[in-house]
């Protein structure tokens, strides 16, 4: 599998990280795109590993769905002897899971605004989202309309679908994407409490139902919430205050 897929390296030496995007196919999502403030990070004693999922900027359609479980099993590979494991969004439902499978090999686990909103639905801010989600997948909307309809749901800026094209393209990929069951989720989070792996959780300040997610799933893996200012759901597009929070808890996690 790892050889069809597409992977950046920034940074020679020092611990490495595995940073996985998140994004549905027909998006401009990509690896390099959605990690592109962290980049520095590679000059500052840290190896970036930066994969596109496939169907994903460089790396090929798979002829499948986005699939947070089979996405897993490569970037559990990535992790090689020992890594750091970040994923945003759909990534870091595929982070979550790569963990996982493979929780001896994950210095810490950094999730940023995971797709995780099913474990934090006794939020009714959450159970507002997930409830007009639904909605918006089921109704007669043509695909460009669903596609920004979530986009506007989930504080997904307007760069990642500008053409209707693009919006269809999109469109069709929400309504085809895999997402485990909740009770798989649970379990993950599970086996993250049960080896004890770092846990970071970071949330923007413009999403009452991602806060409220990060604050559940947190703690029931015994890991830390920090919500960060931003705008939509890219607080990692804050560049060095971010970044800084980052190299903080991944020097943490080394220290452990």
């Amino acid at each position: 599998m790892l050889e069809n897929i597409y992977v950046n390296q920034w940074g020679a030496t020092g611990p490495r990280v595995v940073m996985v995007h998140g994004g549905a196919q027909g998006t401009s999502s990509a690896g390099h795109r959605n990690f592109r403030e962290q980049e520095p990070l590679g000059g500052q004693g840290w190896q970036l590993v930066v994969p596109d999922r496939p169907g994903h900027g460089q790396s090929p359609n798979p002829g499948r769905p986005d699939s947070a479980e089979d996405d897993s099993l490569w970037v559990a590979d990535l992790l090689g002897d020992g890594a750091h494991l970040l994923g945003h969004s759909f990534g870091g439902l595929v982070a979550l899971f790569a963990a996982g499978r493979r929780p001896e090999a994950v210095r810490s686990l950094t999730l940023i605004e995971p797709a995780l909103l099913q474990l934090g639905a006794r939020a009714p801010a959450v159970r507002k989202v997930l409830l007009s989600m639904a909605l918006t997948m089921v109704l007669p909307y043509s695909k460009a309309t669903k596609a920004k309809r979530v986009m506007k749901l989930l504080g997904i800026p307007d760069e990642f679908a500008l053409s209707k094209n693009d919006h269809d393209s999109l469109g069709g990929a929400l309504g085809r994407a895999k997402f485990p069951p909740k009770k798989e989720m649970r379990r993950q989070v599970e086996v993250v409490a049960e080896h004890r792996i770092p846990l970071l959780i970071l949330s923007g300040s413009s999403s009452p139902a991602f806060i409220a997610t990060g604050e559940i799933v947190a703690e029931m893996a015994g890991g830390r919430h920090v919500v960060t200012p931003a705008e939509h759901h890219f607080p990692q597009w804050a560049g060095a205050p971010f970044n800084a929070i980052l190299a903080d808890f991944w020097r943490s996690a080394e220290a452990r």
